[in-house]
């Protein structure tokens, strides 16, 4: 797959494993090459970073699974591409492997490149301080740089002996997140997920959801943003439930008076864009009873974590229900108290963040450790 030609002067084994690590690897990429502009980037991740270049050993479906029984399912396909990218890293000599996110992957990859004597800067922690503390150690002697984007992360790693650097997070990075719109429209905008195991609950689900709203008469519409990873079939239960389907997440989360949102990184995003929202999740059985055994913080939702009080609502498992969900989207759009202490909400944690910048100073530390590599 990859060329034969002669290595270029600075190459780097990168990869991320949904959508939004795609979308942050991306901005990263182009921040990288405006300092190394000779920068070749090889590993896997989604159609952002393969427009930055990246030379993919994997597409954005075949990894983006989540869950202890689901990813068992795909144990043998995620196994191959480990060794694949193990392979490549001891053949290959990388300025660096710069890991985004997706930990279950790259906590098992990293220690391949610290045996080929690669640099590992990790960009966006795995969340240890929620469900696997325990693994710290393991981070610790994997990592040559943690990039953190959550500014109470320094500290948390730091009493492992993890080197870190506070990036500030990337979202802030989009244009998209400039201002706060109003969400005055009767709209309502449903995020089942990015994953197809993900859809495969929380469609059906959603889409009895969307009938109740519908026929109340008190929604004007239902947006779903459908991702180009997976397949339109998946969605037409939504359609057939009255729900319109848009390739534009970020502006239907705009336009809309009030959510519900996958818990994951689009519950960020939805309250940096003062979305008035509640935060849902169904998983297998299996997962659930694991999750629950090891996750350490009492929220899913990290705009609750970073605030310290539950700001937004939250609808897990069996309490993720039709009526439950129903009449939240209805008190979303008519509380006013509850509006107000929203938008109060999103400028609080627009302040907690930092401004814009996230990409060009990670950009900054992994040119500077790799130019010392390379001296």
């Amino acid at each position: 797959m990859f060329s034969s030609s002669p290595a270029p002067t600075t190459r780097f084994f990168i990869t991320a494993g949904d959508p939004s690590g795609d979308s942050h690897a991306a901005r990263l990429m182009a921040e990288i090459r405006l300092r190394i502009p000779d920068a070749v980037f090889e590993g896997f991740g989604g159609p952002a970073m393969e427009q930055q270049g990246l030379r993919s050993l994997a597409s954005l479906q075949d990894v983006a699974v989540t869950g202890f029984w689901e990813v068992a399912k795909r144990y043998g396909a995620l196994k191959g591409l480990l060794n694949r990218c193990r392979e490549l890293l001891s053949q290959r000599r990388y300025a660096a492997f710069i890991p985004v996110d997706y930990p279950g992957f790259n906590l098992r990859l990293a220690p391949a490149a610290q045996q080929s004597a690669t640099p590992v800067i990790w960009y966006i922690a795995p969340q240890l301080w929620a469900w696997g503390a325990d693994r710290a150690k393991k981070l610790a002697a994997a990592v040559n740089m943690l990039m953190v984007v959550f500014p109470f992360e320094t500290e948390f790693f730091a009493k492992y002996g993890i080197r870190t650097s506070y990036v500030g997070h990337p979202l802030l990075d989009d244009d998209t997140f400039r201002s706060v719109p109003h969400h005055d429209s009767r709209s309502v905008v449903l995020l089942p997920g990015s994953r197809a195991q993900e859809l495969t609950r929380h469609v059906p689900l959603l889409a009895r959801v969307t009938e109740h709203v519908l026929r109340s008469n008190r929604v004007s519409e239902v947006v779903v943003p459908s991702l180009p990873h997976l397949p339109p079939s998946m969605y037409v239960p939504l359609q057939h439930a009255g729900a319109v389907c848009t390739e534009h997440s970020r502006a239907a989360m705009l336009e809309a008076g009030a959510g519900l949102v996958k818990a994951g990184t689009s519950t960020l995003e939805a309250a940096l864009l003062g979305l008035p929202f509640a935060t849902f999740y169904r998983t297998s059985w299996l997962s659930y009873v694991v999750s629950k055994r090891l996750v350490t913080v009492p929220t899913v939702t990290m705009a609750n974590l970073l605030l310290q009080r539950p700001a937004y609502r939250e609808y897990l498992q069996s309490d993720a229900t039709v009526e439950n969900l129903t009449r939240e989207v209805e008190n979303l759009l008519d509380n006013q108290q509850r509006r107000t202490e929203i938008l109060t909400t999103t400028m609080e944690l627009r302040e907690l963040l930092g401004g814009s910048g996230a990409a060009g100073r990670a950009a900054d530390v992994v040119a500077e450790m790799a130019i010392r590599r390379q001296s």
